[in-house]
């Protein structure tokens, strides 16, 4: 069974599409068939795996283009992604993801929406197309409470019956044991919620925002790096959790 999975946290810079790009070269190197779709407007994921922004985003019709990893496709975003939000507004445009990737969920195992960091009608429709949420977390208060809020956000949603998407797990990100803090939020995120969340933290790392700028996921930039490691494992906790 294909699973939709969509990364969001309401707060920025928390790691979503680093999560995003690395769990998907992973999973594609694991066999897996991989959709990575880009749902947001600022296309850091298209500017890995698509090498740019596409002319058409999901929304108008872009069908899914092979990246230069084997198993892995991307829906890139587009410079247009904006505007056609603001057609999503009327009438059912709330399930226009949900719809434009009927097409293509047959052909994959795994198909991962990176959001933007909010609770426009952007995220919100991914999580109506989706079947589970996974949610990296920066280990510092001000994103546990952005992570409060869309979690209460799928709940309303769930209330009305619009969606079915249920949380798969927490990823700890820019993690450092040697900080406080950070050894706080872990301490409380686990007591909450217990499996849900994800036994790998994902540590700071400076392999992890380099390898962007090269146009690479870390398993090809530096795979051996705390955070390529990191990744490998974060991606065999998602492919399990997805097969339970």
């Amino acid at each position: 069974m294909t699973r939709v999975v969509a990364v969001s946290n309401q707060k920025g810079g928390v790691g979503k599409t680093t999560s995003v790009v690395n769990l998907a070269g992973y999973c594609a190197l694991a066999g897996k068939r991989v959709l990575v779709v880009d749902n947001d407007p600022q296309g850091n994921a298209s500017s890995v795996l698509a090498q740019g922004l596409g002319d058409k985003s999901v929304y108008s019709g872009q069908a899914p283009i092979q990246s230069r990893m084997s198993g892995l496709a991307v829906i890139p975003a587009s410079r247009d992604l904006n505007e056609r939000e603001r057609s999503l507004s009327g009438g059912d445009g709330r399930l226009s993801l949900r719809r434009a990737l009927a097409p293509y969920v047959a052909s994959f195992d795994i198909i991962l929406i990176d959001c933007p960091p909010n609770l426009s009608l952007l995220p919100i429709n991914a999580l109506l197309a989706a079947d589970r949420l996974l949610l990296p977390l920066q280990c510092e208060y001000f994103a546990m409470e952005g992570m409060a809020q869309l979690l209460a956000f799928m709940e309303d949603l769930r209330d009305e019956q619009t969606a079915a998407v249920e949380l798969l797990g927490i990823l700890l990100t820019m993690h450092d044991a040697g900080h406080p803090l950070c050894r706080q939020v872990e301490t409380d995120i686990r007591a909450h919620f217990g499996e849900r969340t994800f036994a790998t933290t994902i540590p700071r790392d400076v392999s992890l925002a380099a390898a962007p700028s090269h146009g690479q996921t870390i398993g090809e930039y530096e795979p051996l790096s705390p955070g390529g490691i990191a990744y490998l494992a974060a991606a065999k906790e998602l492919i399990d959790g997805l097969e339970r």
